[in-house]
């Protein structure tokens, strides 16, 4: 059998497992280990390495320390207190609170890294608020979708943890990378709400005019928000100002959200219970991924399927750019069927050669990488975004509603890549001024 024929079989089987409801950690590592089996049974030696010396690589620490510091956050009430605060702040205008809504996405992605926490919470908090003063489902579910899928970008961003793993790449660097592209989209999310709501002014209808708010009330409600803002601020700075590695600014984190729940009175047994077991459920499914990957790139290279994979891909017709584009419509198409962690590492190790060989920026590409993903959230039929606010909007919302509510927002993300393909300078420039 030729190695092409090898190759294609290599990705099919992986793929029809998948579909099948495996596990994708024990999907990518079955389908190793059966096919080295068959063709390369010497490969199997790299098996037990990937067990061992995965799991143990510094950068990994990063990752429960921002996700333990992303969950007592969501316990703390913060986005209650971001809420009410926008509530006062802009409710009054058009479109106010789906807006609002966004930004309080966006604070909440700058401090979990990951983006079911803002989509579920703010599915409990914004949804029946918006409903409740007459907002169009659309423009009330797209907000909260659209708003949550920054946690991909927004540093501390987990995606770009793994990204950087793998693609060798300052984690700091990546950080500073997803700001200007995350505000951006923000930005132009906020912005289309703003101008629909004006047009149409039944899809996102102002406060009513005897439900006004004192200067006084709209101060303290966004004072209330101050040591969560700080916290940010700190975590970030830190690392933008190369005064501690991301792992220390992590702990840092971790140690500041414990320390504001413990102050406000938030930090209970329950909170502490729920914090550490989702911080464990997390971490354990992103190693073991990252090992089934692992497994699964050895046996690939082992085979001799990359060396395949990068001659037939730099031999296609479009050069860097056609190039290019192929590979962030393969990771548009797989984010319709697959989580983002398991993507970043089954595509970062196959493509990133095909980047250097290109002499493509890796900081860049990784900006595009995690924008498409972001795409890929909310692109039906499969986006996991829509089956993770399905899950807590009520029963009369049927998940054609949800469809239905992201169209816009996938356009606007599509234009935002456009913008960061042909300008580079929006993800880079950051990272550069600041070295």
């Amino acid at each position: 059998m030729g190695l092409e024929l090898i190759t294609a079989l290599y990705f099919i089987v992986l793929f029809a497992i998948l579909f099948l409801g495996l596990p994708v950690a024990f999907g990518l590592g079955g389908t190793a280990v059966l096919f080295a089996l068959i063709f390369e049974p010497r490969a199997l030696m790299s098996v037990p390495s990937a067990f061992y010396s995965t799991p143990w690589n510094s950068v990994l620490v990063t990752v429960p320390l921002f996700l333990f510091m992303g969950s007592l956050i969501r316990f703390s009430g913060i986005a209650e207190a971001a809420y009410d605060a926008v509530y006062k702040l802009i409710g009054h205008i058009h479109g106010g609170l789906a807006m609002g809504t966004v930004q309080v996405c966006t604070v909440f992605a700058a401090v979990t890294g990951i983006t079911p926490p803002a989509t579920t919470t703010m599915g409990q908090i914004a949804y029946p608020s918006m409903v409740r003063y007459k907002y169009d489902r659309s423009i009330a579910i797209g907000s909260i979708a659209a708003g949550g899928a920054l946690g991909a970008l927004i540093p501390p961003s987990v995606p770009f943890i793994f990204y950087g793993l793998l693609a060798k790449v300052s984690i700091g660097d990546l950080f500073m990378a997803g700001v200007l592209p995350g505000l951006m989209l923000a930005t132009f999310y906020t912005i289309y709400i703003g101008i629909r709501c004006r047009i149409q002014p039944r899809l996102g209808p102002a406060l009513p005019a005897e439900e006004k708010f004192t200067r006084t009330e709209k101060l303290s409600a966004v004072l209330g928000i101050w040591p969560f803002a700080v916290l940010i601020a700190i975590v970030l700075g830190v690392i933008w100002g190369g005064i501690a590695t991301p792992a220390e600014a992590a702990a840092f984190g971790a140690a500041g959200a414990f320390i504001i729940n413990f102050a406000y009175g938030r930090l209970t047994w329950a909170v502490l219970k729920d914090s550490l077991e989702s911080t464990l459920k997390l971490t354990g499914m992103g190693l073991w991924i990252l090992i089934g990957a692992t497994v699964y790139l050895n046996i690939f290279n082992s085979l001799g399927s990359q060396d395949l994979l990068t001659e037939l891909v730099l031999s296609m017709p479009g050069g860097p750019n056609g190039i290019l584009l192929m590979m962030m419509l393969i990771i548009l198409v797989l984010g319709m069927v697959m989580d983002d962690w398991a993507i970043i590492m089954l595509c970062t190790p196959l493509f990133i050669p095909i980047v250097d060989s290109l002499g493509i920026d890796k900081l860049w590409f990784g900006a595009l990488f995690i924008v498409n993903i972001q795409i890929a959230y909310l692109t039906p039929p499969f986006g996991f975004v829509l089956f993770w606010i399905k899950g807590v909007l009520p029963k009369d919302v049927s998940m054609g509603d949800v469809y239905k509510s992201v169209g816009p927002f996938v356009v606007i993300q599509v234009f935002a890549l456009g913008l960061i393909f042909v300008f580079p300078a929006i993800p880079t420039w950051l990272p550069h001024m600041l070295k």
